[in-house]
Formats: C-alpha cells, structure tokens, sequence
C-alpha cells in the first residue's frame, strides 16, 4: 500500500478531527477515505454545469455545490 502523508495547518487538523466524528472512523486516512468516496459519487452525478445540488432537509436549506471552483 502506498504511503502519502503531507502537513496542515491547525484548522485543517482540527476539522479532520471533526470529520472523523462525523464519518465514524478513527483516523485521518479514513476521514480522507471517506472524502474520496463522497467526491467520486459527486463527480458521477454532477449537473452539465459541473455542480451538484443537495436538497433541502430538516430545516436545512438547499445548497448548490461548483465542483470546479
């Protein structure tokens, strides 16, 4: 298995921190795992306009996502 590893700032540490809360897995790797995953699925199921919208839930707006920017 191949080896990445790069360094962040104290903002990016602590929202992967948070992000591993949030996707149920112990590490940064799972966090970046998951990450790709979610980005792949976007990719798949983007707009002509390269975005992807996210419907409105629980009181929660919608929200359009530019993958290019």
């Amino acid at each position: 298995m191949a080896v990445t590893s790069f360094d962040v700032d104290e903002r990016t540490a602590a929202f992967l921190t948070r992000l591993q809360a949030k996707f149920g897995v112990t590490s940064n790797a799972g966090v970046i795992r998951k990450a790709l995953a979610l980005a792949n699925v976007a990719a798949e199921h983007a707009d002509a306009d390269n975005s992807i919208t996210l419907a409105a839930t629980e009181g929660k707006p919608e929200v359009k996502v530019l993958l290019d920017e």
